[in-house]
């Protein structure tokens, strides 16, 4: 799961180039190798509101069969190109943003356990429960 905070909401004129390219970015990482599945964009905000977040979290819990293939989506085409380009859009937060752990592969985490595991992670560091790229 990564998530952040967007500095305004998607459909504020500063927003417009990065709301504009979401479908090809998440188009890109389900024809990338090694994905499964992701939450869909409909259930993400759902699972958010419920949780009680800020309409201006923007986060995606994904499913990869291993970590090279998620880092490799992650820092290159256009999602890295867009990654490089994150201050543009997203607030400096405090505490790590992203937290990886194993599942199997038919396993759909939820936005509730993501936020729980990247609460440990950042409470506990690196362990079964989260980890970041290194840990």
């Amino acid at each position: 799961m990564n998530w952040g905070r967007m500095t305004h909401p998607l459909t504020h004129p500063d927003m417009s180039e990065l709301a504009s390219s979401l479908d090809a970015v998440y188009r890109a990482a389900e024809q990338h190798p090694g994905f499964i599945w992701r939450v869909p964009d409909e259930d993400a905000a759902r699972q958010l509101a419920a949780l009680g977040h800020d309409p201006q979290i923007s986060a995606t819990v994904s499913v990869w069969t291993d970590l090279e293939t998620l880092r490799s989506y992650t820092f290159s085409g256009a999602h890295g190109a867009f990654l490089a380009r994150a201050r543009e859009w997203f607030d400096v937060v405090e505490g790590p943003q992203l937290v990886i752990w194993d599942v199997r592969a038919d396993h759909r985490p939820t936005f509730a356990d993501a936020f729980d595991r990247l609460a440990h992670l950042r409470d506990h560091g690196p362990s079964p429960c989260g980890r970041g790229w290194d840990g």
